[in-house]
Order: structure tokens, then C-alpha cells, then sequence
């Protein structure tokens, strides 16, 4: 049953209601929009003024693509209240791309071409998106819950691994370093603990709360340093080309069925943020909107590369919101893209976030990487029966993990192969398209015609 709206689509809210509407929508995805390049800028070792530069531009990115995505522009855009953001599902990619590329290449020059690829992928969605319905064929609930799976795995053990590094530096330096794993135990708790109240506001704002309270627990411990905040410019604007183009073949095809997956998961949100608007599923004009959102995603994730920064998505968080406060109007979305923008514009914003301790960060968002793979799992099981394949699952996954241990040992494999095969994701991705796409159709009974 749907969830009876207060404002519908097209309604226009008083400006209290809207205002308070749209901070709603602003607290749900904060923490996930600057997460991401804060994770990613610390996988990559990156320098405080690059990664000021990510986080900023990724609030005034994220706020500009939410503009695009609910205003429908021709094909463009789903006409939905669907917030746009950086995606979680792209940091273990990134990461990993940036690594390959860090040995033959300036930190400047590897992130041009992750840019570069990004957007080459972004330009194949654009045009991919218009047989997103015949896309779904080949990506199936199996396919897309499988790379999630993946993708979660991934997560919470690079968070582990990045924990233990942090502990192992500052013991080698010669202070005690008991308080890396303590503080991120202390916030993880804290975010699971919010993630579960039965106040809907605290859960949808969890990890955005959860960073907030680290933050001043670590800076009650003294262990925030304010001193780097003194170099951050008080104006920012994003401009074209900061980290300047550049291709990579490995790259493309790694990142391309990260691409591929994140907009049949935005079909998901999509559809859930259609559905609370009273909207029918299932027709003409609900397939025109699909294909407009993930063409606005795919459009989105172009401008975000053109001014460098990372893949943007339509935001399952926003949903919530919208069942929280009965409101799916558009314009609340508009009032939500200008606060992330005035957000982005100054970078005192992002450099809290920055001179943070990784263990908050992580503490933060393990929680959620956690979830990410509990996802995963829901994807499989929300698949029909006749379609639902535990086994195909199964077996993509392992390939994946296994792939990514093996295939160094391989010496005789050429190295574009060995460097597309030991990333777990998007083998695990390919593996589990090519068995969907090669399953007998006899199985597959909702496949058939009627």
C-alpha cells in the first residue's frame, strides 16, 4: 500500500514545509556524498588540497545533477524528488584503478584518466540507457545482487585493513595507538544504535550524525588538528578539467560494469521513489522516466568527471525522507539541490570532514559497508523464483575472490588480463552476466512469452 503523500508530484509546499522537507533530504545524504571521496582520497593518499577539491566539488556536483534529475530536461532526467549523490559502489574500483595507475603516473595524471574513463563510461550510458528494459534481461536480480555482494565484501575489508594501518603508524611513531580501534568501535556503535531507533529522522540521518558525534569525540580526545583549515580557500567553485583527461583500456573495462550495475540499481530506486509519488509502474510513461533518471545519472556522472569528481547516482536514502515527511514534490528537491550547492561552495564544510581521524571515518561507514552487502543479499532474494539463482550467485562471488588471489600467481597471463582479473568486482560482475545471458531458457519460466 502506498504511503499517502501530504504534497504530491507537482505540488508546491509552503516554504516552512519545504524548507523542512528539503534539510531532511540534505541530513539523509550529507554523510553519504562527502564519504565517498573522503574514503577514496584516503585509499589514494591524496593531499589535503586535492581532497578538499573531491569533497567540495562532489556537494555542488551532487546539488547541480539533483537539478537536472527532477526537471526532466527532454529525455533527461526522471521528472522524480530523486537526490543525486557520489555512490558508495564505486570506491573499491576507484581505489583499485588508482593503484594500478600510481606507479606509471603523477597523482595529477591517474586521476585524469580514472576521469577520463569515467566519463568514456558515462557517455556508454548515456546511450545504453535507452534499452535499460532490455538491459535487464542480462542484469538480473542475480547478477546486480551478486556485484553488490562483491562490492560489500570489499568494503568492510579494505575498512579493516585501513584500521589496522593507522594503528600500526602511529605505534611505530612511538605513541599508543589504542584509541584508533576504540574510537571507530565507539562510533560504529553509535551509528547502529541510531540506525535502529524508532525515531525515522535519527535513521535516515545515521551516518551523517554518527560522523558528526565522532568528530567531537575525537576532538574532546585532542585528537583534532584545526592547523590545516588555515589553507582552505573561503569561496570555492568547481572548474573544468582540474585533474586534465586521459584514457586507459585496463581502467575503462574495469569501471564499465561498475557503471553498468549502478543503473540497474538506480532502476530499483527509481521505481520505489515513482511508486510512493502514485505514480503506475509498468507503462509507457513510467519506462520514459526510467530511461530519463538513468540517463541523468549517466549525464550527471559526465559533468562530474568533466569537472573532477566521481560517478553520481540517484540516492535510496531520499525514499525514506519521503515516507518520513509525506512529501514527494519536486520542488522540494530544488530547495535540496541549493542547500548541497551553498554546502560545496565553501570549503570550511568539507575540511571538518578532512582533518577527521580515518578511525571516525571508518567507524562511520563500515556500518553502512556492512549493510551494502546485506543488500546485496536482498537483491538476490527479491528476485522472482523463477529467476532467483543461489547457486549462479554463488559461484560469481567465489570466481571474483578467487580470481583476485590466483591470478597473481599466473605469470604467463598478459598483464592487461591479470590487472582486469584481479579486481573481485567487475570479474565477478562479467562471470555472473555471462551465466545469466547463458542460462538454458527453460529455467528461465518469466522469460517466455505468455
Amino acid at each position: 500500500m502506498n504511503t499517502k503523500m501530504l504534497f504530491e508530484l507537482n505540488d508546491r509546499p509552503p516554504l516552512v514545509t519545504t524548507l523542512f522537507a528539503s534539510f531532511q533530504h540534505v541530513l539523509a545524504v550529507f554523510g553519504g556524498v562527502i564519504a565517498v571521496p573522503l574514503i577514496v582520497s584516503l585509499g589514494m593518499g591524496l593531499g589535503i588540497k586535492d581532497t578538499s577539491y573531491l569533497i567540495s566539488s562532489s556537494l555542488i556536483i551532487s546539488g547541480v545533477a539533483t537539478l537536472i534529475q527532477i526537471n526532466r530536461i527532454g529525455p533527461i532526467g526522471s521528472g522524480l524528488l530523486s537526490i543525486q549523490g557520489t555512490s558508495f559502489t564505486f570506491i573499491g574500483p576507484l581505489i583499485y584503478s588508482y593503484i594500478i595507475l600510481k606507479d606509471g603516473y603523477s597523482p595529477q595524471e591517474a586521476l585524469g584518466i580514472i576521469m577520463g574513463c569515467c566519463a568514456a563510461c558515462a557517455f556508454c550510458m548515456i546511450v545504453l540507457g535507452q534499452f535499460v528494459h532490455k538491459l535487464q534481461h542480462a542484469i538480473t536480480t542475480n547478477v546486480s545482487g551478486a556485484t553488490v555482494i562483491l562490492i560489500g565484501v570489499s568494503l568492510v575489508w579494505t575498512t579493516f585493513i585501513n584500521l589496522q594501518r593507522d594503528y600500526n603508524q602511529i605505534s611505530e611513531s612511538g605513541e599508543n595507538a589504542w584509541w584508533v580501534f576504540v574510537l571507530a568501535a565507539l562510533v560504529l556503535g553509535i551509528t547502529f544504535l541510531l540506525s535502529r531507533s524508532k525515531q525515522p529522522l535519527l535513521r535516515i540521518s545515521s551516518v551523517t550524525i554518527g560522523l558528526i558525534i565522532g568528530f567531537i569525540l575525537a576532538w574532546v580526545l585532542g585528537l583534532v588538528n584545526f592547523t590545516p583549515l588555515q589553507n582552505l580557500e573561503f569561496f570555492f567553485l568547481p572548474h573544468p578539467g582540474y585533474f586534465p583527461f586521459g584514457f586507459d583500456i585496463k581502467i575503462f573495462f574495469i569501471l564499465l560494469p561498475i557503471f553498468i550495475i549502478s543503473a540497474t540499481e538506480a532502476v530499483g530506486d527509481l521505481s520505489a521513489t515513482a511508486k510512493l509519488s502514485g505514480l503506475p509502474l509498468g507503462n509507457r510513461a513510467y519506462w520514459e522516466r526510467i530511461r530519463g533518471g538513468v540517463s541523468g545519472d549517466a549525464l550527471n556522472s559526465f559533468i562530474a568527471a568533466v569537472f573532477s569528481t566521481f560517478p553520481n547516482t540517484s540516492f535510496s536514502q531520499n525514499n525514506g525522507v519521503i515516507r518520513l515527511t509525506g512529501v514527494c514534490s519536486r520542488y522540494v528537491g530544488i530547495y535540496t539541490a541549493c542547500m548541497l550547492i551553498v554546502l560545496g561552495v565553501f570549503p570550511i564544510v568539507g575540511g571538518i570532514f578532512i582533518i577527521m581521524p580515518g578511525s571516525v571515518l571508518y567507524g562511520a561507514t563500515a556500518l553502512m559497508f556492512f549493510l551494502v552487502f546485506l543488500s546485496g543479499l536482498n537483491i538476490v532474494e527479491s528476485g522472482a523464483v523463477e529467476v532467483k539463482s543461489w547457486p549462479l550467485v554463488g559461484v560469481a562471488v567465489v570466481v571474483g575472490i578467487a580470481a583476485s588471489f590466483i591470478t597473481p600467481h599466473l605469470e604467463f597471463l598478459p598483464k592487461w588480463l591479470a590487472t582486469l582479473l584481479q579486481f573481485p568486482i567487475s570479474t565477478g560482475a562479467i562471470v555472473a552476466m555471462l551465466m545469466e545471458v547463458f542460462r538454458p531458457k527453460k529455467i528461465l519460466g518469466s522469460r517466455q512469452p505468455a
